[in-house]
């Protein structure tokens, strides 16, 4: 008896009873928290999640703490201290994150790095023909300089010739704007004064963290409701005074070499996720936080790739830090915050990565964070689970055939059909009342896409 008392005060898998308002409530707890981690535009998967939390279980948390991505999830959150506050900052989240068509919403090129991705194929022909010719044997290689192939390798270098007015621009782009991109208008949206207010997160009463860290000290840092300053700890660094907000947040989404670093009280900083990508410790550990849902965006492990034998240094160190690194360092947060006691709800099929942005992929993300969270919290089995991951990756595929009929012309409308019928016959198996609103219709309509289709579509 002991053991299952223990068990139930543990786990936080029931939605919470409903009052006759209508709105789950949970018990009365002033230190249930929030974690969101970092994940670019991943972040679709966590704002799905979220409506769950807040829907099905009346989560109203009194702690909040997010890194990156999830810094700007958790700070239009923390302005409200009510559940209705909470809901409707979260209603405007999701309104102003769907209304994203393209990555340039999120992330936007500076100029010298579009004009380097603009020649980057003519280079790659130039190293082709390098290394076509260096790994042919000397008889081959004296035949294999025909009139033909000469004639290929001066227009490729001519070609490659024509970007000299553009070589000062690239050669100067990494050291005078040190990142590739700036942050897309996605960024200014959410941070409209009818989305986000720092005076009115300032008055909530609500405990915000916002993960990031400074390049000179090395440091993993917070930055507080009223932009000061704490440590890993959460012990106050009044000697850095306060900052602002908006600043604040724009440093925990600073992602090394994509955005600029963003100079805060005499340091520069960066994303947060570069020591802590799902701050869970310091709301467990140091805010008295008590029941704690964690929503990670990114799935865990790295996918398989072909061999490494002729990669270059770059691909290794990509491979090695932003792939196989940045997947162990998840992992440990993850077993951390499983360990401690937080509900971890993160995705285990992979929608999107976190640099696309796409419509059809984007609704499809948000509707998997809702059942995933779902799955979590009713303490679903493997069975249930499978099932919820079948019906995203089929939605998947039929966005991917969409995409394929009626953009390229390298899929048929038998092709759609098919896969709209075997989604039909998932979603049947999903009992009534377990599914987002709307899913019913999922089988029935086109995916979102960035073009619009006309065509009729006839699935019996």
């Amino acid at each position: 008896m002991d053991e299952l008392a223990r068990w139930l005060r543990q786990a936080p898998f029931l939605p919470r009873k409903r009052e006759p308002d209508g709105v789950p409530h949970p018990p009365t707890d002033p230190r249930l928290g929030l974690v969101l981690s970092g994940g670019g535009a991943r972040s679709s998967f966590q704002i799905g999640a979220l409506r769950y939390l807040y829907d099905e279980v009346g989560i109203t948390p009194s702690v909040i703490a997010g890194t990156s991505a999830g810094s700007i999830l958790a700070s239009v959150l923390a302005q409200h201290g009510e559940h209705a506050g909470q809901r409707d900052a979260l209603s405007q989240l999701e309104r102003i994150w769907l209304g994203m068509t393209s990555s340039s919403d999120m992330f936007t090129e500076y100029p010298w790095f579009a004009r380097l991705r603009a020649h980057m194929p003519t280079w790659r022909k130039v190293l082709a023909l390098r290394q076509r010719t260096s790994h042919e044997g000397a008889e081959e290689q004296s035949t294999a300089w025909k009139p033909s192939t000469a004639l290929e390798a001066l227009g490729t270098l001519w070609e490659a010739g024509r970007s000299s007015a553009d070589l000062q621009l690239i050669v100067n782009g990494p050291t005078q704007e040190r990142a590739a991109f700036m942050p897309g208008p996605i960024v200014d949206r959410l941070l409209e004064p009818h989305v986000f207010d720092p005076e009115r997160l300032a008055a909530s009463p609500v405990t915000l963290r916002i993960a990031l860290v400074g390049l000179e000290s090395g440091e993993l840092r917070y930055v507080t409701n009223t932009g000061t300053f704490t440590d890993r700890q959460d012990r106050p660094v009044p000697e850095l005074g306060e900052v602002d907000v908006v600043e604040a947040i724009r440093a925990s989404c600073a992602i090394p070499g994509v955005f600029p670093p963003v100079p805060l009280a005499g340091e520069y900083y960066v994303d947060g996720g570069v020591r802590e990508n799902l701050p869970t410790e310091v709301a467990l550990d140091h805010l008295g936080v008590s029941e704690c849902y964690a929503v990670v965006a990114s799935p865990s492990g790295v996918r398989t790739q072909q061999s490494f034998a002729a990669a270059d240094i770059f691909t290794i160190i990509m491979r090695s830090t932003s792939g196989i690194m940045s997947d162990e360092l998840q992992r440990d947060e993850i077993a951390y915050a499983r360990a401690h006691g937080a509900t971890v709800i993160a995705p285990t099929v992979d929608v999107h990565d976190l640099v696309t942005i796409d419509p059809g992929l984007i609704s499809i993300a948000v509707d998997y964070g809702f059942l995933r969270a779902r799955d979590v919290v009713t303490g679903a089995d493997a069975q249930r689970q499978h099932l919820t991951d079948e019906i995203i990756r089929t939605r998947r595929r039929a966005w991917e055939t969409e995409e394929a009929a009626f953009a390229h012309g390298t899929a048929s409308d038998d092709d759609v059909r098919a896969l709209k019928t075997e989604l039909r016959d998932l979603l049947a198996e999903v009992p009534p009342g377990e599914l987002p609103e709307g899913a019913d219709r999922w089988w029935q309509t086109w995916e979102r896409h960035a073009f619009e289709i006309e065509q009729a579509l006839a699935v019996t």
